[in-house]
């Protein structure tokens, strides 16, 4: 059974309402659901759901606490109910009395109707040709509006919320010691910590220049450094509250020396850190989850190589491109269910094929950046459906990639925000989407602006979509301010996108059929500086490959032909 097919199931589910208004039954069928695709079915055992999901610790006695029974009870009746309306077609979830492990078997639908006299046939053929053509377009028009509720969920502001939404720093981990990879662990170690962070809908991360700069906008900051000494790994972290810079909690930890206990001590620090939240603003219980499982079985050299696509994205170059490359290759042949590796791996080869940085040479480059990006976003799919890696690339590739899907895109990106509500980069993700590629700028700008509002030190990329809206209209001034949060030594986009604005302010060339040809000067001056510009035929054939929509694409080929073009020689874009 294909899994795509189980997490649809699952989406119908949580959409339909019969879970109830608690998120404590959506959390336990996620994590029997990812429990059983990812083959670790025979590990759903009373104690693991009780400690994982409902965060009892390791002393859950079920003779004497009852609440595993209890819930995996109303969850079946919740199925029940579900499955008593539901589209004969979708894949059918159960749990058996007595046990705790979900069964997955074909709708009934896939075997058709049953064998009836004429008459009775007759009838049944021509209601079943109508529930064929109506019943997928109410579920289709059903799911659409639960994914537009959780779209604008998740761009209202924080300080709307029904519960307060703290905001927590996280400055990068400090790395010291001669361990080889020990600064991409260091640095993957406070990334995945933030991740596990924002998972949960009462918190909202972000990642600040510095700590003068967290004090700006944060409740809490939280700073870390991860060491090797004699032999071993040590953890210290401390998690400082403002405005009064008052250390709230800290820790310092022998982890060891693999890639288990380093696992496990992320997981156990970032228990602490959320108890210790918690219970200082009286968090509901329900409003917390489990930290996510990991694969177990790697070494701490794979771990290493896993943890540098978290440096790799930050700031993209060949060197470490072609090394994360050539070990991720390595730890997925050597790991063929290590799904995070899958997911990174699935990321790397999506910023060859969506942005051209670091393409391998040879002819038909893209087209086998975007090949590898589809086998190993499967993997990732099928091995760690619910990480939030698995879902950027999900969403990534069936945006933009040659078979685009965009149904699909959007199942993966509101299972994003519904799951990382406050997480910027998803959120400027999605966002960037929605408008660029989709045409739905208000909503996707809105996504964009809450991700601005979360982030305050938010790299170029956030920018973007902003930036393109504003070159489709006819404000020389809104341009001016568009791109100057751009990289102009950034990714392909962003460069272009401050060629063109500087072309355009500089020449006055026309965004737009009713565009005027005035000048700014001033806004000219404001404009980052950029070290050349551009091919013309190079960065039309870049535009008509990024898959916007027609109305975006036809106005930056506009402003292109307007541009002055110089020699390829010595403007292509990088």
């Amino acid at each position: 059974m294909r899994h795509e097919a189980v997490l649809e199931a699952v989406a119908a589910i949580r959409a339909a309402g019969v879970l109830g208004r608690s998120p404590r039954r959506a959390r336990l069928l996620d994590y029997l659901i990812d429990r059983e695709l990812s083959g670790h079915g025979e590990d759903i055992k009373p104690h693991a759901i009780a400690v994982e999901v409902f965060d009892r610790d390791q002393r859950f006695d079920p003779g004497r606490d009852s609440i595993v029974r209890t819930e995996i009870g109303r969850l079946r009746e919740a199925l029940a109910r579900f499955y008593a309306l539901a589209d004969p077609e979708l894949p059918v979830i159960e749990i058996p009395r007595g046990s705790c492990r979900p069964t997955l078997r074909p709708g009934p639908g896939e075997s058709g109707p049953p064998p009836s006299p004429w008459p009775r046939r007759f009838v049944a053929l021509a209601g079943l040709a109508m529930l064929i053509v109506i019943v997928p377009m109410l579920w289709q028009a059903h799911v659409r509006h639960a994914q537009e509720r959780v779209f604008a969920a998740a761009a209202r502001p924080i300080e709307e919320a029904p519960y307060r939404v703290l905001r927590v720093a996280v400055l990068p981990f400090r790395a010291e010691g001669r361990l080889a990879g020990i600064e991409d662990l260091a640095y993957g170690f406070g990334a995945e910590i933030a991740t596990d962070l924002a998972a949960h809908p009462w918190i909202a991360t972000s990642a600040p220049r510095d700590a003068a700069r967290a004090a700006e906008t944060a409740d809490y900051l939280l700073r870390g450094r991860l060491m090797w000494r004699r032999d071993t790994l040590l953890a210290q972290l401390e998690l400082i509250s403002f405005p009064g810079r008052r250390t709230v909690w800290t820790t310092f930890q022998r982890v060891g020396d693999s890639a288990g206990a380093l696992q496990e001590t992320e997981r156990t620090v970032l228990g602490q850190i959320v108890r210790r939240l918690g219970a200082a603003h009286r968090v509901s219980p329900e409003l917390m989850r489990a930290p996510p499982q990991r694969y177990a079985e790697s070494d701490l050299p794979d771990l290493s190589c896993l943890m540098g696509i978290h440096r790799y994205l930050a700031a993209p170059a060949a060197p470490s491109h072609a090394a994360l490359s050539s070990c991720l290759g390595r730890v997925v042949d050597s790991h063929p269910r290590y799904g995070e590796a899958w997911a990174a791996l699935a990321l790397l080869r999506l910023d060859e094929a969506r942005f051209g940085r670091n393409l391998r040479s040879g002819p038909g480059a893209v087209a086998s950046a975007w090949g590898d990006a589809a086998r190993a976003t499967s993997q990732a799919l099928r091995l760690a459906p619910q990480g939030l890696m698995t879902l950027h690339a999900a969403a990534g590739l069936a945006l933009e990639g040659p078979g685009r899907d965009t149904e699909a895109f959007q199942a993966h990106a509101a299972r994003l925000l519904e799951l990382y509500p406050h997480h910027p980069p998803s959120l400027a993700l999605v966002g960037s989407g929605l408008a660029a590629h989709e045409g739905r700028w208000d909503e996707g700008l809105a996504l964009v602006a809450q991700a601005l509002r979360l982030e305050p030190d938010a790299p170029g990329r956030f920018h973007v979509a902003p930036a393109l809206k504003a070159l489709m209209g006819a404000d020389d001034a809104a341009v001016s301010a568009a791109v100057a949060s751009l990289d102009p030594a950034g990714s392909r986009i962003e460069r272009l996108l401050v060629a063109l604005a500087r072309a355009r302010l500089s020449a006055g060339a026309p965004a737009g059929p009713s565009a005027a040809p005035a000048p700014n000067a001033t806004a000219t001056d404001a404009l980052p500086v950029l070290a050349g510009t551009f091919d013309r035929a190079e960065a039309e054939a870049f535009v008509r490959g990024r898959r916007y929509t027609p109305g975006l694409e036809t106005a930056l080929l506009r402003q292109i032909a307007a541009a002055d073009p110089v020699p390829a020689t010595t403007a292509a874009l990088p």
